[in-house]
């Protein structure tokens, strides 16, 4: 059996939220001046799939194969503990894994705008597995580095407005940076996001909380911080928020349509993101 440390942190957490339906709590501030949108199409069959929320929906969704490498790393220099633990019949394996999957759609709105978005993720993972070989002692894996990218050309079909835009999502884990020092302590992350077209730029922001609220509108407090979904900004104000619980987006009332079609864009592009970013970190 192996232990994945993080993993084993995360399955109260994932069982809370699997018993409670909840929902980012977003604040009545912004709320009261946006429009939430639940979006459809994320669960289920990839075969023919397709989302729809507000006035938005897409074409089917063409989704490649997740294409994933694993290979043991060389050790150049053998240590004093690679020693030792060979004596007691125990290995310690250094591996790096990688994957990466492409999709590509089609976003429309009611009145006829149209986008084409092209989407790329990557992976990698450098691991380290202690294998005891010995039944009364259980097998070890820990992640020493990993890195995460996500990237996306939107391309609007939309004259006098058909200036493409580039989506960047990442983030970049090392083990001899982490500040997780306590049982329920996060791994510390570095991570940036953005979307622009050259001109205008829209900051994309990770959300952390503690606090949902059910489908009935009941506060909830999560036993520990977690990612919950993204704000949009625009020159430091908030223009969207998506919510990654349940599957909402909401948009800022007061922009005009064709911005309002491109934060459309950014975020279905990410709610369909298939790579979890941070689920190998232990």
């Amino acid at each position: 059996m192996k232990i994945k440390l993080y993993t084993i942190l995360l399955i109260p957490v994932l069982a809370f939220t699997a018993c409670s339906t909840v929902k980012l709590g977003v604040p009545e501030q912004f709320s009261s001046q946006a429009t939430e949108m639940h979006v459809k199409g994320l669960n289920g069959f990839t075969i023919n799939q397709k989302l729809a929320f507000g006035d938005y929906t897409t074409s089917n969704i063409k989704n490649g194969w997740v294409r994933t490498q694993e290979k043991n790393d060389r050790v150049s220099d053998v240590s004093t503990e690679d020693r030792l633990l060979k004596v007691f019949n125990i290995d310690n394996i250094n591996k790096t894994t990688t994957s990466t999957i492409k999709y590509q759609y089609s976003l429309y709105d009611v009145d006829g705008l149209e986008a084409q978005v092209f989407c790329i993720e990557r992976k990698s993972a450098e691991e380290q597995d202690i294998k005891t070989q010995i039944k009364w002692l259980t097998d070890i894996s820990s992640t020493k580095n990993y890195q995460y990218s996500f990237s996306a050309a939107i391309l609007p079909l939309i004259p006098n407005y058909d200036e493409p835009w580039q989506v960047v999502l990442y983030n970049n884990y090392e083990a001899k940076k982490d500040t997780a020092k306590h049982l329920f302590d996060l791994p510390y992350i570095e991570e940036d996001g953005y979307a622009t077209n050259g001109k205008e730029t829209i900051a994309i922001r990770t959300i952390r909380t503690q606090k949902a609220t059910t489908q009935k509108g009941r506060p909830v407090n999560m036993p520990v911080k977690m990612p919950a979904g993204y704000e949009l900004r625009i020159d430091d104000g908030v223009v969207g928020i998506i919510d990654t619980y349940d599957n909402n987006v909401w948009i800022y009332n007061e922009m005009d349509k064709k911005t309002k079609f491109i934060l459309a864009s950014v975020s279905s592009a990410i709610l369909l993101r298939k790579l979890e970013s941070t689920e190998d970190v232990d």
